[in-house]
């Protein structure tokens, strides 16, 4: 396989001497890698050399610094961002389905909310970045909300969605070395059977609940919300 030479629009052979042909594309994504699995601090020019099996010397080549480097790792997340496909027609239906394509893409992109917190993003924002946003918030306008509940409904969209990805997902796609997302009692190791007596009990239940569940729940919680605004 190959990749296009952005000066020459010939093809590049996609590995040379047994090592990747650098694209600031390739870049980005083995930075993402690191970020999944390290977290922001571990995203260093050295380690994404390394990850690539170059002189980080070589990385100038593709990106002009680290900062350039995670305009790149934005871009690469928001390309495959989904847009929504919204019906007012069937609008749970719709919000619903939309809400799963996206705790997929955040799952699909682990830590970048993480590097979010850590880093000042807001640089790397773009107009096309922003379009599915902008369909979300025109979509509850179409629904009959007011600005202020649109921007409600918009903004408890986000953070449920991201907010589960971000900690329920991360914890049972990737849990600490050791731990068992499955076998986590729900309450402290060695607190007496007798403490504790409501979180045993929800937590029994929680057991044979799955992730993928739990998100229904949330989503129907959420549906309900946009509900009462209309």
């Amino acid at each position: 396989m190959s990749t296009p030479d952005a000066a020459s629009g010939r093809r590049r052979p996609e590995f040379r001497k047994g090592r990747p042909t650098l694209t600031r594309d390739r870049i980005a994504r083995a930075a993402l890698e690191i970020l999944a699995e390290s977290g922001p601090g571990e995203v260093t020019m050295r380690a994404v050399g390394a990850r690539l099996r170059v002189s980080p010397r070589a990385l100038y080549n593709y990106v002009s610094d680290r900062r350039d480097l995670l305009g790149e790792m934005v871009a690469v997340c928001q390309g495959d961002r989904p847009r929504p496909r919204l019906d007012a027609g069937r609008w749970q239906e719709s919000l619903r389905a939309y809400c799963r394509e996206l705790r997929a893409w955040y799952r699909a992109h682990p830590g970048m909310l993480a590097l979010a917190r850590a880093e000042d993003l807001t640089p790397f924002a773009s107009p096309e970045m922003s379009r599915a946003d902008d369909e979300l918030v025109g979509f509850l306008f179409g629904l009959g909300m007011s600005p202020r509940d649109a921007y409600r409904a918009w903004s408890v969209v986000v953070l449920q969605v991201a907010g589960f990805a971000e900690v329920w997902d991360a914890w049972h796609d990737r849990p600490p070395a050791g731990a068992d997302p499955a076998g986590w009692p729900g309450v402290p190791p060695g607190a007496a059977a007798t403490t504790l007596p409501h979180l045993r009990l929800v937590t029994a239940e929680s057991a044979r609940e799955s992730p993928d569940e739990l998100f229904e729940s949330v989503l129907t919680m959420l549906i309900a919300g946009v509900r009462d605004l209309l």
